[in-house]
């Protein structure tokens, strides 16, 4: 009899987190979940297209990595939580004042685990930080602030906060920081403004690193995408394949390994079938779709060094989030979409990249973790100094520990409107220079 009612109690919570559809938030903070936020399948009720054609869900390529994933959570602020105000000194002060007002931009929970647990390991890893350690003696910045004789790992290992360039410094870490040689974000951008209007962009974001490449494969050497005749330092392309009047589209930028070379900035547009160049001078524009990134500051920052003077603003504690879970999130409700995160209490670098020919925003300000240099938060001021664009990138890791974005977003804090990306799929695809042009992505992505 007692096995009997045992058996029934077990299947009536089994049933009752199959039906609330939020099993994994469930386990992994034992606190109850706002009823508004939705994760992972669920998406498909709040994004059409989601987990279908080429934004369908895939799992990593490294596999998912089970200690991140499962990570013991020691303290939680937030929804249910305990009071976002605790951390005030914790969190960057835009991000703070949104978090505090639920009201306006939606709720969120920060789930504090301790960094040890998750830090990176394993053979990659090692490697990476071995040739990281023979950076010492070989990679150096020249007059203009370029770096040089740079092939893979982090390029300045040992920071000296008295160094003038100390800031520089920080940034070129940041752009070689431990990660694949190329990522495919498959993505659904949901953009949202002040009345609550919202649509949707599916699009995919791909990167190719040709150097800092830690992953050997048939087109690396030591560290280096060979061959390379036009010296480019990245390639980055973005199709778009919904809505309709967007499907087709094709951003595609190229970055040179030269401070005299200027970016190269195309686009396709299917409606007149022409590809058109951009200037160099929009860099400080907003990107296709009305998202709230500009070119300079996806993913926190993506500027030209040499447009930038570098101040280095010391180091603060913060919680950042930057091994997270590999769940996606959004509250169709509200603005904001890292609802449930995992973060860890880091001593970030803090760097403030200063425009030397302002157009659209004076500075872009990025909180970097002292091991991996990723940026998890960044702050844009606009022409008057105010806090203009805010973002927090919450990122996940592989069985490799390389990084993969899941949920992040872009947020106006002047006029309430905000980009929300939602990933379903973030890893190496093993890109090409050829496959990355305008040629073959208008194969493989056909217009309208």
């Amino acid at each position: 009899m007692v096995k009997k009612k045992l058996f029934y109690i077990v299947l009536f919570i089994l049933i009752s987190f199959y039906f609330q559809g939020i099993i994994f938030a469930a386990w992994r903070t034992g606190l109850p979940h706002d009823p508004n936020w939705l994760v992972d399948e669920e998406l498909v009720r709040f994004s059409p297209g989601w987990n279908k054609g080429h934004i369908e869900v895939r799992a990593a390529r490294g596999g998912v990595n089970k200690t991140v994933e499962n990570q013991k959570i020691i303290n939680s602020w937030g929804y249910k939580a305990r009071p976002i105000e605790e951390i005030e000194d914790l969190l960057p002060e835009a991000i703070y004042n949104m978090y505090c007002h639920p009201e306006q931009w939606g709720t969120i929970r920060i789930n504090e685990t301790p960094w040890e647990a998750v830090k990176p390991r394993g053979a990659m890893w090692e490697k990476f930080l071995l040739q990281s350690e023979k950076n010492k003696k070989n990679v150096y910045l020249d007059d203009r602030g370029w770096m040089r004789n740079y092939r893979w790992g982090i390029p300045f290992p040992d920071l000296d906060e008295k160094d003038p360039r100390i800031g520089l410094k920080l940034i070129w870490n940041y752009y070689k920081r431990y990660q694949d040689n190329d990522r495919v974000l498959r993505m659904d951008v949901a953009v949202k403004d002040r009345g609550g209007g919202e649509r949707h962009n599916m699009m995919l974001n791909q990167r190719l690193q040709m150097s800092g490449r830690t992953r050997g494969d048939k087109n690396t050497e030591d560290g280096l995408y060979l061959p390379n005749p036009q010296n480019i330092e990245f390639v980055y392309a973005a199709p778009y394949v919904a809505p309709y009047n967007m499907r087709g589209t094709i951003a595609l930028y190229y970055r040179y390994n030269d401070p005299d070379k200027d970016d190269d900035m195309w686009v396709y547009i299917p409606s007149i079938r022409r590809v058109r160049r951009l200037s160099t001078n929009q860099h400080q524009d907003r990107c296709p779709g009305g998202f709230d990134w500009t070119w300079d500051n996806t993913e926190g920052f993506e500027g030209h060094v040499t447009r930038f003077d570098f101040v280095y603003m010391g180091r603060k504690d913060f919680l950042i989030s930057a091994c997270a879970h590999p769940h996606v999130y959004v509250d169709p409700t509200s603005w904001l979409n890292t609802n449930d995160q995992y973060y860890q209490r880091r001593s970030c670098y803090v760097v403030k990249c200063v425009y030397k020919k302002p157009i659209n925003m004076t500075e872009i300000i990025l909180y970097l973790d002292p091991a991996l240099f990723a940026a998890c938060y960044s702050v844009d001021k606009d022409m008057r100094g105010r806090d203009w664009i805010v973002q927090n990138c919450t990122q996940a890791k592989d069985n490799h520990w390389f990084y993969a974005l899941h949920n992040i977003y872009a947020i106006d804090v002047l006029r309430k409107h905000v980009s929300r990306a939602q990933m379903a799929s973030s890893q190496s695809e093993d890109c090409t220079v050829e496959g990355l042009s305008i040629k073959s992505l208008k194969k493989e992505y056909l217009s309208r």
